[in-house]
């Protein structure tokens, strides 16, 4: 793509000098450069969302279906009426999207798919908080409901499987939200490719067949060979 010069003038003038400061790596970085790493840093954006939408969705639904074989069906209903398994900060959130629910709503009952879906990717990833490890993670087969395919595509160095898991969830809640919010991600510490793979394989640990329904359409690799 040929960028002329008025388009980086125009573009100067929109960005804030502070957002541009962080695609410029060197003082001799030209104004075009910083401009062409802007763009492709919206295309891996674009590219992520598939896979971080995929994670979120599969994340939420293992989850909720592991906690209710142990709590019941209707887990975070009954948490929002008393508090029994979330720690303040967690019911905080449900009752925040019980709230949401009723007034998008009204004429509509809170149900607990509803309620699910409703959830932010911040609150199930909250969950995988080594806090809840007593009440849930260390129950028998609670680990292997949620990732049912963990041995296929990771290592522990040790027994607890948290462990390895729970750090890479951080770290991709982070890049979500950097994501959502428009930040730079390209120049992550770990290497934005780095952590595709390890977003792939949560993925996979959550779901194989649901996993190979989507990698069709992930371009993430494809648009990172355009990398300026």
């Amino acid at each position: 793509m040929d960028i002329h010069e008025h388009v980086v003038d125009e573009f100067e003038k929109i960005v804030s000098p502070e957002r541009l400061g962080s695609y410029k790596y060197s003082d001799n970085d030209s104004m075009e450069l910083i401009l062409r790493r802007y763009i492709f840093n919206v295309k891996v954006s674009e590219a992520l969302y598939p896979v971080l939408s995929a994670l979120e969705i599969a994340l939420r639904n293992n989850i909720h279906n592991a906690v209710a074989k142990i709590k019941g069906e209707n887990w975070l209903l009954l948490e929002y009426e008393q508090q029994k398994i979330l720690s303040a900060n967690e019911r905080n959130l449900l009752i925040e999207a019980y709230n949401k629910l009723s007034k998008k709503h009204s004429n509509l009952p809170v149900t607990e798919s509803r309620l699910v879906a409703e959830l932010t990717f911040g609150f199930w990833v909250n969950l995988c908080k080594k806090s809840y490890k007593n009440s849930l993670w260390d129950k028998a087969e609670f680990f292997s409901n949620v990732f049912p395919y963990f041995d296929d595509n990771f290592k522990s160095p040790t027994w607890d499987k948290t462990k390895v898991i729970f750090p890479e969830l951080k770290n991709i809640l982070i890049l979500r939200n950097r994501v959502f919010h428009h930040e730079i991600i390209i120049n992550n510490k770990d290497g934005i490719e780095n952590i595709y793979d390890k977003m792939l394989r949560i993925l996979l640990s959550l779901s194989k067949d649901y996993t190979e329904i989507f990698e069709a359409i992930f371009r993430f690799k494809e648009i990172t060979k355009q990398k300026p």
